[in-house]
């Protein structure tokens, strides 16, 4: 199974450090795992293929400049033709493959230095940041870290309600949508 999101994702939206990370590391896991479930039935619920096909990940050999034709990537084995997928949240498209470069490539429109990571799916960095809120929000559910505080100016403060609500409601609009464009 293909998960969208790492510990290092969800240790930062529950401000861990690493040491922390690695005491939890089955506990996000878990988490991780289940919000790349929820993620793959959201989008089979919309009659769409589960993004996990269409991911693969590496990074740039090389810099590239706006309105590059041609992608110089560490490793494109992974890579699909043709191809959806962005550089830094940039997205692009491709048409062909040589090696370990992307060809027929149009849309980019930064310039992007050497070692960035390059996605393919455009929706992988989106996914990586719904996985995240998903998972720590279900990472707290599990540990009943709730703190509900009263407050007359702010009301109740749900901060795993808060992410929760946030991966859901954008979740469902990628999954129904089918695209970032």
């Amino acid at each position: 199974m293909t998960f969208y999101c790492d510990s290092t994702d969800v240790g930062a939206r529950l401000s861990m450090n690493s040491a922390e990370r690695t005491a939890a590391s089955s506990k996000l896991t878990r988490a991780i795992r289940r919000a790349s479930i929820d993620i793959d039935q959201e989008f089979r619920d919309y009659g769409r293929d589960v993004p996990s096909r269409e991911t693969a990940e590496t990074t740039l050999d090389g810099a590239l400049g706006a309105g590059a034709t041609v992608v110089d990537l560490t490793s494109g084995g992974a890579f699909g033709v043709p191809g959806n997928g962005n550089i830094d949240g940039d997205s692009f498209a491709w048409t062909g493959k040589a090696g370990n470069q992307l060809t027929g490539v149009t849309g980019i429109s930064a310039d992007h230095a050497d070692g960035v990571a390059v996605q393919q799916g455009e929706m992988a960095h989106i996914l990586r940041e719904v996985c995240a809120d998903l998972s720590a929000a279900y990472y707290i559910e599990d540990e009943g870290l709730f703190e509900f505080r009263l407050d007359s100016t702010e009301g109740a403060n749900r901060s795993g309600l808060i992410m929760r609500d946030r991966g859901n409601l954008n979740l469902k609009r990628l999954a129904h949508l089918g695209s970032v464009d």
